[in-house]
């Protein structure tokens, strides 16, 4: 009977432990970002993202631009392979993409562009703030 109540209790303890173990958060994911301009493909912005995917949906995390010791937050959610993402606290950049082999693509959105965005293609100056303020993206891990 002593035998059957510890082996009871040790289940119980065991039970209690495995259920404390998965209600810890999920593990980030990392990813290499680019965004550039799909007209013109320049103003590439190049970084990495950390992005922990929750149950109910939310993705959460971080973005650090390339050569910056920054960390932008990230907030965004996920329905099936459709990922949406929201990178800096007031929105600078909403993403929308496609998660596939591990690898998100998509477009961007500038929600902030700058007024002094004038490139040289081809020799010819091109103002990115009068092109559509639509970029393509791609996070791979």
């Amino acid at each position: 009977m002593r035998r059957s109540l510890a082996l009871c209790m040790l289940a119980a303890v065991a039970i209690c432990w495995g259920t404390i173990g998965t209600a810890r958060a999920d593990a980030a994911t990392h990813y290499n970002i680019s965004i550039w301009n799909p007209i013109t493909h320049a103003y590439p912005v190049t970084g990495t993202m950390d992005l922990t995917y929750r149950n109910d949906g939310t993705v959460l995390g971080y973005y650090h631009p390339a050569g910056l010791p920054s960390f932008v937050p990230i907030t965004g959610g996920r329905t099936g392979d459709h990922v949406w993402l929201t990178i800096g606290s007031s929105g600078v950049w909403q993403l929308n993409g496609t998660l596939r082999d591990g690898k998100i693509a998509g477009s961007a959105v500038d929600e902030q562009p700058s007024e002094d965005r004038n490139i040289d293609k081809f020799g010819a100056p091109v103002s990115l703030t009068d092109a559509a303020p639509i970029y393509s993206f791609v996070a791979t891990p």
